[in-house]
């Protein structure tokens, strides 16, 4: 057999078996995404579950175990696939824990979030409407459970007594612990059960709480501290700081519409 020959069959002999190789190594199943940055003025950027890091920008993609965090200045709106969303305000950090909808099969929906630093908005989506067990926002504070609604978080502690919400959210918490972050909180719309381990409440529209520690009980407040104007809508196309009061954001337009995958 000439030098040739042989060389061409052993070529073919290995193309053909790094295809029978190539048709047989199953395909990496891509990643679902839990849901996409609809508005961000500013910068934002997210720690991937894998300790990367990337700047988000308008239709970004947001997986589970995302932690986002969000700039001094910085405004944004992340949403679901069920359509919930979580307006940030600035210097705010959340971490996705976990995210499912199979719109055949209710009973496994969850919107699992925790928000470890700052305070958001959010708005309940079809989750909330087929298994409100399955919605969850933690904090090191209490977590909130919800009955299809509209409510705000914030957290504060020692370092946020130039926010003046804070500064008098920090007056109405009794029993702080030192350390550990008090959680004020209100409600736009339908209801929601804090809950810790010294004792669970539900709040109805119209109402503000806070909890002093995870050694205090939820507690009602006579009055909102202020978290209608410190928090970002959750309803306007372009949250702002003014949230209720009608404030359309920081930052431009332009701003608004970069995108960043």
């Amino acid at each position: 057999m000439s030098y040739g020959r042989h060389f061409g069959l052993v070529a073919l002999t290995l193309l053909a078996a790094g295809q029978v190789q190539a048709e047989t190594t199953p395909q990496a199943t891509p990643v679902p995404t839990a849901g996409r940055v609809s508005y961000v003025s500013g910068t934002m950027f997210v720690q991937t579950s894998d300790n990367k890091t990337r700047i988000l920008g308008r239709d970004s993609a947001i997986y589970n175990g995302d932690v986002i965090t969000t700039e001094k200045t910085t405004v944004a709106r992340i949403e679901f696939g069920d359509g919930s969303t979580l307006a940030l305000k600035p210097r705010s950090k959340v971490k996705i824990d976990g995210f499912a909808f199979d719109e055949a099969k209710p009973e496994k929906d969850s919107l699992l979030y925790s928000l470890l630093k700052g305070g958001l908005r959010a708005v309940t989506g079809l989750i909330g409407k087929r298994n409100r067990e399955g919605y969850r926002a933690s904090t090191v504070t209490a977590t909130i459970g919800i009955r299809g609604t509209r409510f705000g978080m914030l957290l504060c502690d020692e370092t946020d007594k130039d926010d003046p919400v804070c500064l008098k959210a920090l007056q109405d918490a009794k029993d702080r612990k030192p350390g550990e972050p008090a959680l004020v909180f209100d409600v736009e719309e339908g209801s929601i059960e804090v809950r810790n381990d010294a004792g669970a409440k539900t709040f109805e529209v119209g109402q503000a709480g806070v909890v002093s520690s995870s050694k205090s009980a939820p507690a009602s407040l006579s009055e909102n501290p202020g978290l209608d104007k410190a928090l970002p809508s959750s309803t306007a196309n372009r949250p702002g700081p003014a949230g209720m009061g009608g404030n359309t954001g920081l930052g431009s337009d332009s701003d608004a519409s970069c995108t960043v995958q």
